[in-house]
């Protein structure tokens, strides 16, 4: 809280604050009408875009597939520093 009167929270997790009140949504008419010209141009754009290139789908799993995770293979980390765990007076 940032005032003890005040009853909104801390926090910048507030969904739909762009819009006035958490939680609310922006309709018909609260957009500028350039805003309104691009949001229509990028519908448009996506609508004609098609099914994507084969080939383009490819390369896309490729480099997905470069970012995964290495396989699992070898031991348990051993830097010196893995911690060992006693029971007290043991």
């Amino acid at each position: 809280m940032s005032a003890p009167d005040d009853p909104t929270p801390d926090t910048a997790m507030a969904s739909g604050s762009d819009a006035g009140s958490p939680g609310g949504r922006l309709g018909p008419g609260d957009l500028a009408p350039d805003e309104e010209r691009l949001l229509a141009a990028l519908e448009r754009d996506g609508r004609s875009a098609g099914p994507p290139d084969p080939l383009d789908t490819i390369a896309v799993v490729r480099a997905a597939e470069d970012e995964r995770p290495l396989p699992g293979r070898g031991g348990p980390p051993d830097d010196g520093l893995t911690p060992r765990f006693t029971a007290p007076g043991g």
